[in-house]
């Protein structure tokens, strides 16, 4: 499913739009002014596929009466200003006003190198422009390395569609899932700090579920509740309720205490120690992805 940011000051009334692009596999989210779309923008940037905008909508939620192509701008300004931070999501104009789709418009045609489609406005009175249309959000969207680390890992997504964990856990995982392996220490450190990150987010946030021990402060301690607080007592067997496999938590504990161990090398600068190779970074990129998931189901069944 592809998400598109909509601004249209029509957007709630306009119900066959938002059903036939979902019969084109494409989820519309409205809004009617600038202010409130921004902001859904801002709070989460790899939300979204594209951007469609319509020639003239509201700049704030309060605006009443007549609207004009400030907001268009606004908005069009804001997302240069995305893709000089390196993100970059297509943007397509559909409008009904006939000075946006049939005359000449000051605008249009100084920001038409910016729009996709070739700055193309597609008329919503017409059904080919439709049928156009979603074809070049696909395909724009597709050429987008944020787009295609989305839809290659719905699983992974999921867990910030449904808000399981902040947007500042979301842009490192989309980091770790975009960025080429390390060819240095500094991208090396990068990875293993985004890594190490994600995964104390996870425990800090089933900490809010009780899941986890806000009392406990090692890492050890916290793996230990996990797998149920087995105890020599009990012939090693959990005493409280058991949340990860053996599994998970040897696969916890290798990510914690290999990226530790190697931030503290690269911190001291001990160049003459033996460094993982990126062999090793791949797994541990992975083996986080799996903690991911192991998260997820862990939160769902604890909420």
């Amino acid at each position: 499913m592809y998400k598109v940011l909509w601004f249209d000051d029509e957007f709630e009334t306009l119900e066959n739009i938002v059903e036939d692009c979902l019969l084109e596999d494409i989820q519309l989210i409205g809004y009617g002014n600038s202010e409130e779309g921004l902001k859904a923008l801002n709070e989460d940037q790899y939300r979204f596929d594209a951007v469609l905008l319509d020639g003239m909508f509201f700049k704030t939620p309060n605006q009443s009466g007549d609207v004009n192509d400030s907001a268009f701008g606004e908005v069009a300004v804001a997302l240069g200003q995305l893709k000089a931070k390196g993100i970059i999501l297509p943007w397509f104009i559909y409008s009904g006003q006939k000075n946006f789709v049939k005359d000449k418009n000051k605008l249009v045609d100084i920001l038409a190198d910016q729009a996709y489609a070739n700055g193309k406005v597609f008329d919503k009175n017409n059904d080919q422009d439709f049928i156009q249309l979603c074809a070049e959000i696909k395909k724009a969207a597709d050429m987008q390395p944020l787009t295609q680390a989305r839809h290659k890992n719905p699983e992974l997504m999921e867990i910030f569609e449904r808000g399981f964990l902040p947007e500042s856990v979301e842009e490192n995982v989309m980091d770790l899932l975009m960025n080429p392996l390390p060819s240095s220490n500094t991208e090396l450190k990068s990875i293993l700090t985004n890594v190490r990150s994600v995964q104390e987010s996870c425990l800090v946030k089933l900490e809010s579920l009780r899941v986890v021990d806000r009392s406990l402060r090692s890492f050890n301690q916290k793996m230990n509740h996990l797998s149920g607080n087995p105890s020599k007592a009990n012939n090693w067997e959990p005493t409280t309720e058991v949340y990860h496999t053996r599994e998970i938590k040897n696969l916890q504990e290798w990510i914690y205490y290999t990226c530790s161990e190697y931030l503290h090398y690269l911190d001291n600068q001990h160049n003459d120690v033996y460094m993982i190779s990126n062999y090793a970074v791949e797994s541990l990129r992975q083996g986080l992805f799996e903690i991911l998931l192991w998260f997820k189901k862990t939160y769902e069944e604890n909420i």
